[in-house]
């Protein structure tokens, strides 16, 4: 009869304590929460990383194309006191305050509007932003030949309704109505002083006239009685640029230029940035002050009788700073903001000046 064996004892092996669950779970835990904090601050940081760059690269490009146009600013134009236009023509057009005189205005290369929008989209009260207005050669009128030349000028008349007719000696090809021409010559007599104005051409007469006539879309035009237009013996016409950089009561700086379009329109706007909180301009002056406003006098108000307009001449570097947000916030509940500032040569007027 076989003896039953016995089992056989086996030592050293038991379950987990609740102890060593608990402090097991204890430590998991702690290192889940640790990898967590880690993985969100990431998060956060990526986030927070991605909106600056996309904040940054916004600004860049639109401080790129504003300092492209300051730095044209002034290029075939008059820096001196010689391009004239009727009063506040320009003042009404770009919403600057007007000036205290009835006298023909001036119209310098560079305009600036110190504190023009109140700025509904900033988070801070009241903020008024800048803006500035550039004046230029079309580097692309009756560019034939390579480069941009004027269009000489053979005769002037007035047509029925006080309709001024200017006859290129190249005829009329390269001009359209609504085009904005720089016309140079003397003022009141053939032997008169040398000066300039603007003028928005209404029509083409045939191949060889280009028309001006009051209601252009602009307002400048004034052909009848004592009219600028009517006044100056213009020689030569070459078409400009009109730009204005503004920020809108909702945070969009915009990019307006008046005229030169067809369909004819007063001006097309370009959005370039949203979300603008504010946009403020410094001018550097050729004596190496700082100002705000340059036409502004020695009062610094805008639109009384001690303003100097001929003072914009004398700008040599504007210093733009730009400040934006994002949409999203934080996670301490705040925006997302980047501001940036550049400075940038007039090199054109600094030429004429030289």
């Amino acid at each position: 009869m076989n003896e039953m064996m016995p089992k056989e004892e086996f030592s050293g092996e038991h379950g987990f304590s609740l102890l060593e669950l608990l402090v097991s779970m204890t430590i998991f835990l702690i290192v889940s929460a640790s990898v967590w904090g880690l993985l969100r601050t990431a998060q956060q940081s990526r986030t927070t990383v991605n909106e600056q760059v996309q904040l940054a690269k916004n600004l860049r490009v639109s401080l790129n194309l504003i300092s492209r146009d300051a730095y044209n600013a002034g290029y075939g134009y008059p820096a001196a006191s010689t391009v004239i236009l009727p009063d506040n023509r320009i003042s009404t057009r770009i919403g600057v305050p007007t000036d205290s005189d009835t006298t023909r205005d001036i119209v310098p290369p560079i305009i600036s509007g110190n504190n023009i929008t109140l700025n509904t989209f900033s988070a801070t009260p009241n903020t008024r932003t800048d803006q500035v207005t550039f004046f230029f050669k079309d580097s692309t009128f009756n560019a034939a030949s390579g480069f941009s030349q004027p269009l000489l000028i053979n005769s002037r008349t007035t047509a029925t309704g006080g309709v001024v007719e200017l006859s290129p000696v190249n005829g009329n090809s390269t001009c359209r109505p609504n085009d904005i021409f720089l016309l140079t010559g003397t003022f009141g007599t053939v032997s008169g002083p040398i000066t300039s104005t603007i003028a928005v051409a209404t029509g083409v007469s045939g191949t060889s006239k280009v028309q001006f006539s009051n209601g252009d879309q602009l307002g400048f035009n004034l052909t009848a009685g004592s009219g600028v237009l009517n006044e100056i013996y213009a020689t030569a016409m070459y078409r400009v640029r009109m730009v204005t950089y503004f920020v809108t009561a909702d945070g969009t700086l915009t990019r307006r230029e008046f005229a030169n379009v067809l369909p004819v329109a007063q001006f097309v706007d370009e959005p370039l940035v949203y979300n603008v909180e504010d946009f403020q301009i410094e001018y550097v002056m050729d004596d190496g002050t700082v100002s705000d406003n340059p036409s502004a006098g020695p009062d610094e108000v805008a639109g009384t009788a001690d303003d100097v307009q001929a003072n914009l001449a004398e700008i040599r570097q504007i210093r733009l700073t730009v400040t934006t947000r994002s949409m999203d916030r934080q996670s301490n509940g705040d925006y997302f903001r980047e501001t940036m500032t550049t400075t940038v040569s007039t090199r054109n007027l600094g030429y004429e000046a030289s």
